[in-house]
């Protein structure tokens, strides 16, 4: 088991890097998924949302 680590210890940076993009792409969502709760239940009473929150729907 040794052995392999050494011929392959430099796998450890494209598998560490692609779960920090998954996890990144995670979070993206996530928060896409907060705002557009918040959206709804503004919505939902019939208020008009603040135009930094709606700014954020443009990033």
């Amino acid at each position: 088991m040794a052995d392999l680590f050494q011929a392959f210890w430099w796998l450890l940076f494209p598998v560490v890097f692609s779960a920090m993009g998954a996890f990144r792409l995670w979070l993206d969502w996530r928060a896409r998924l907060e705002l557009t709760q918040t959206l709804r239940a503004f919505a939902e009473n019939g208020l008009e949302p603040p135009a930094a929150l709606l700014n954020q729907l443009n990033r």
